[in-house]
């Protein structure tokens, strides 16, 4: 190996799961899939009948190379995530998308062309949405097609073989049939070109508690051999190749750094929650599916501020029924006697994997019939099901309704109308439930922020979503590298309208809450308890941090850092008042997760 080969090198990415790794890396080189590598020809006539054969019998030997994996993945890890095949099974069963293939091979279209043209439609579709971890969805649709589209030449696909030590994984992107297969004793992080901070590995990562970077240069692989000691920062986003002694003394410490302090974290995880001038928020937890309750229990949380029910239909071969999802609802609550379960109603646009919930197409469904519109205009009964459901899980504890893109006055009084008549609905049948439910709304657009004073008097809580609130308001896509330097959380316009809303809950004496990103990242705390959050709503691993930066911190510094922050003209100013008040008060997390970098 020459010196070159041998210097450092640092490469920078995006962060995706937080955390230090350092051990050799493994390269996985690019597939090549068979999804991209298509051809398409004219069929006769006299041979369609045998297409669709070719066609039936690909999807009969996808299903049993999926059924096989999903049984590997439970015999050897005993893994939840053998559950990934679960939804390649619907999508290789789908009766509609296959009726659509069928049909277009009868017209003289060849199988795997025909399929492609009708899979790539849904894919599409799913890529444009809004929500980020739907778009990311696509990825295991193409997953699963390119395994369709290979086996109409019955071509064998090779099993990723692991080295059988610690290592780094370095590639283009892996599938979630790949990550789902991979021994995960051995894997200390992921650095993956592909993907963004809600990709399937991205998620894994986070899931395993282990670091990863996303959008990896490209242009650097051929950089990396294979084997060559890596350190992975899954704080800052950075992979660094070959690194120099100091550069690992260096890291190693900083593991050190953060294993006491996640220790120390565990042991806070009863204290209140109150600043030391005796100010008390209160910290609760966001779930993705009811499997991350554990980990929200185990970190502390006062209750679950976020429920994304949306799971619970994009990961079913049919909608869920109103039985199904009341007993979901009911578990949760009764997991957590005395704690709120806030349950927000189906936060979904209309194009979906199948047809099941709406098949329009929408050239902006960013700006289209979503959430709260879908379920008031298009699927209301979609909608009915789940309020019914949540009404009579109300029963067995403190849960809450809250709705999502909400953007008007009059969408809040149709669903209070609407609910006052399944409420009559369920007296009739002689159903037990809260008839004093809470009712709860999302911030998320800047119409809602501006007339939160108007809102807030029809509701019992406001929930600021700051993911979205500050993508519309500064009119950029956070998933878009070629603008991500515009996605800034202190921008004035949006610290302006998350004042609004507090300053609305406040005149109006009701709670208002932070559910999105900003709630779980401490160089934000400052600003928020500042400006007079009640609320914090978070991952699990996100809590214990949040509240030793609270339980260290003085309110009425918090008050003058938001003052400050609200009169700055740029969001790097702001930043850098809220990060320097915690290098005064919490050097030692800031320190150890960098979060000034």
């Amino acid at each position: 190996m020459d010196a070159k080969s041998r210097s450092e090198l640092t490469l920078q990415a995006i962060a995706a799961s937080p955390g230090i790794a350092i051990g050799p890396a493994f390269l996985i080189p690019p597939r090549i899939s068979s999804y991209d590598s298509v051809t398409e020809w004219e069929v006769s006539p006299n041979r369609i009948d045998q297409e669709v054969a070719r066609f039936e019998r690909s999807l009969e030997l996808t299903r049993q190379e999926v059924i096989y994996m999903q049984q590997r993945v439970q015999d050897k890890f005993d893994s939840s995530e053998a559950g990934i095949f679960d939804a390649h099974l619907l999508i290789i069963d789908d009766q509609m998308l296959n009726a659509e293939v069928e049909a277009l091979i009868k017209r003289g279209v060849n199988a795997e062309a025909a399929y492609k043209r009708i899979i790539a439609r849904y894919i599409n579709a799913i890529e444009t949405m809004s929500d980020g971890y739907i778009r990311e969805r696509a990825h295991d649709i193409k997953d699963i097609a390119s395994r369709v589209i290979g086996n109409f030449n019955q071509k064998e696909r090779a099993i990723l073989e692991q080295p059988d030590t610690p290592h780094i994984i370095i590639t283009h992107d892996l599938t979630p049939s790949e990550t789902a297969l991979m021994n995960r004793k051995m894997i200390l992080g992921f650095a993956v070109e592909t993907g963004s901070t809600t990709s399937h590995t991205a998620i894994l990562a986070r899931s395993m508690q282990m670091p990863a970077i996303v959008g990896l240069p490209h242009e650097n692989f051929s950089k990396i051999k294979n084997g060559a000691l890596t350190i992975i920062d899954g704080n800052n986003g950075e992979l660094i190749i070959n690194p120099k002694q100091e550069t690992i003394d260096y890291y190693q410490q900083r593991i050190g750094l953060a294993h006491d302090l996640a220790i120390e974290l565990a042991g806070e995880r009863d204290l209140v929650v109150e600043t030391t001038d005796h100010h008390q928020i209160k910290l609760l937890g966001n779930l993705e599916t009811p499997d991350d309750f554990a980990a929200v229990a185990q970190a502390g949380a006062s209750g679950i501020g976020l429920f994304r029910t949306e799971y619970m239909f994009i990961n079913t071969g049919s909608l869920p029924t109103e039985d199904e999802q009341y007993k979901i609802y009911r578990d949760l609550v009764l997991r957590m006697p005395d704690a709120p379960l806030v349950i927000r109603t189906l936060d979904i646009g209309g194009d979906k994997l199948e047809s099941r919930i709406d098949s329009t197409l929408e050239a902006n469904p960013f700006l289209g019939l979503r959430a709260i519109r879908l379920c008031l205009k298009s699927r209301k009964d979609i909608f009915r099901t789940q309020l019914r459901a949540i009404l009579r899980a109300s029963a067995h504890g403190d849960i809450r309704i809250m709705l999502p893109m909400i953007s008007c006055v009059e969408e809040v009084i149709e669903v209070k109308e609407y609910l006052g008549t399944l409420m009559t609905e369920l007296k009739t049948e002689g159903i037990a439930f809260n008839q004093e439910i809470k009712l709860g709304i999302m911030i998320e657009v800047p119409s809602a922020a501006l007339i939160a004073d108007l809102l807030a008097p029809l509701v019992d809580f406001l929930s600021i979503g700051t993911n979205d609130l500050i993508q519309y308001s500064i009119a950029i896509d956070r998933n878009n590298d070629r603008v991500a330097y515009l996605y800034q959380p202190t921008h004035p316009a949006v610290l302006e309208l998350i004042q609004r809303t507090i300053s609305a809950a406040h005149k109006h004496g009701i709670k208002v809450s932070v559910c999105g990103e900003m709630a779980g990242n401490p160089l934000y705390t400052p600003l928020l308890v500042g400006m007079g959050v009640h609320e914090l709503s978070m991952g699990a691993r996100s809590i214990g941090v949040i509240r030793r930066v609270i339980r260290k911190s003085n309110k009425k510094d918090m008050e003058v850092a938001a003052t400050q922050a609200l009169s700055c003209s740029t969001a790097a100013e702001a930043l850098k008042i809220s990060s320097n008040l915690l290098q005064r008060t919490v050097s030692d997390v800031v320190s150890v997760n960098s979060l000034g970098a």
